[in-house]
């Protein structure tokens, strides 16, 4: 079956399909709706992501919880580093964690961000058993970040004033955020930058039919 991946626009064909249930799978052809039904090899594949025979339908994105724990996550097998790097663009991909990058920032460790501090033991596991890279963490100073304003050029994103401890970094969509140390710091930055309005979420991808 020959489908449309909505967020890519490229035409996909259907194949090694499974229908799960329990710890059972088995081939098939045809489904229903209600059967859950796992497809082999699309890593390119993401949470909320529409398949669709029909490149009319277009669903926007699910909203991802705002992040509250962030840590640094590091290689300590160099040797590994292929597989460590294969394996977080895995996991970032399927949506399991987020990435951030730190702006004017020389050190390349990546900087994870997710809801909970369960969600970075899921990624140290998931790394170690599917791709044998071990890793380790090391917790960042912030526990809270927001997005600005799309419509920001850079030089007025240079002229902000930020709090103490407080940095400018790059999500994987290439928005902007602004990661603080408290709520307190967050809440003064509103103060001594009136004109600068802060967003819990990213902003929503919006997906366009194709053609228009």
């Amino acid at each position: 079956m020959s489908v449309t991946h909505s967020r890519s626009g490229k035409k996909v064909r259907l194949s090694s399909s499974h229908k799960l249930f329990a710890n059972e799978r088995e081939t098939m052809d045809e489904a229903f709706p209600g059967d859950i039904i796992g497809l082999v090899g699309h890593s390119d594949f993401g949470i909320g992501d529409t398949l669709t025979t029909e490149s009319a339908i277009v669903y926007n994105e699910i909203p991802r919880f705002t992040p509250e724990s962030f840590a640094y996550l590091h290689n300590p097998n160099t040797s590994k580093f292929k597989q460590f790097r294969q394996g977080l663009d895995q996991l970032l991909q399927e949506g399991v964690i987020q990435i951030l990058h730190l702006k004017d920032s020389t050190v390349k460790v990546p900087l994870l961000a997710a809801v909970g501090p369960l969600q970075f033991e899921v990624v140290q596991y998931r790394l170690q058993s599917e791709y044998g890279a071990e890793s380790r963490l090391e917790a960042a100073p912030w526990t809270v970040v927001r997005w600005l304003p799309v419509e920001l050029e850079p030089a007025e994103i240079d002229a902000l004033q930020l709090p103490t401890g407080s940095r400018v970094a790059v999500d994987s969509d290439g928005n902007e955020v602004v990661l603080f140390a408290t709520q307190w710091a967050a809440d003064y930055f509103g103060q001594t930058n009136p004109k600068v309005t802060l967003m819990n979420l990213a902003p929503a991808r919006a997906l366009q039919p194709e053609g228009k």
